[in-house]
């Protein structure tokens, strides 16, 4: 029986689209399709949200990188939290399982500075019953510490916990410690997946 629901931010409960962002500030597609990966597939985009440096010193690391693109990685850095916005839908979903008396988390990768900024601007971190943010933790997933960490911290019982991720790669620990998981790809009906565990929304 799921007593806890555990959400990942991104592409659950907020949006984090790059790309479709990116299209506010040029029109040059191929542009975007190389921008994208080098910087959220680095290596320093992970310790942003391990927390092992500032957003302002990986800003500098990309410049050193990529001198020719300093004027694009400095718009872009000024301005990418704008892109975290609530998916009005899942927030929705958030609320009535609340109601219904479950338990909620957050498991996430996320980076500190994004993390306090999302937590002034959006009245949503009340709804939750603790969090388990990487940039705090200086650990991400999949690494297995993460999840151990929530479990333990919150005392909670893998098999009457469920965990919502947009990252197919991220549940498969979770997985493996006995949760219960929902993979929420862009087409998901979230509420129809959580009714397939006998949530009644």
């Amino acid at each position: 029986m799921i007593k806890n629901i555990i959400f990942d931010l991104g592409n659950v409960l907020l949006k984090f689209q790059p790309s479709e962002f990116l299209l506010r500030f040029t029109n040059d597609v191929e542009y975007i399709d190389q921008f994208v990966p080098k910087i959220f597939s680095s290596t320093v985009w992970m310790e942003l949200d391990r927390g092992t440096i500032s957003i302002e010193d990986a800003k500098n690391d990309f410049i050193s990188q990529y001198p020719k693109e300093e004027d694009f990685l400095t718009l872009f850095f000024n301005l990418w939290m704008e892109m975290l916005t609530p998916i009005d839908k899942n927030i929705e979903i958030l609320k009535d399982v609340r109601a219904l008396g479950y338990k909620t988390y957050i498991l996430s990768n996320y980076i500190k500075e994004a993390y306090t900024y999302i937590e002034k601007k959006y009245n949503i971190f009340t709804l939750f019953d603790g969090q388990i943010i990487s940039g705090f933790e200086k650990t991400i997933k999949p690494e297995k510490a993460i999840y151990l960490e929530l479990l333990n911290r919150f005392c909670l019982i893998p098999e009457e916990s469920l965990f919502i991720d947009d990252v197919l790669f991220y549940l498969k620990p979770a997985k493996k410690l006995g949760m219960k998981t929902i993979w929420n790809k862009p087409e998901t009906d979230l509420r129809e997946e959580l009714r397939k565990f006998d949530i009644l929304i």
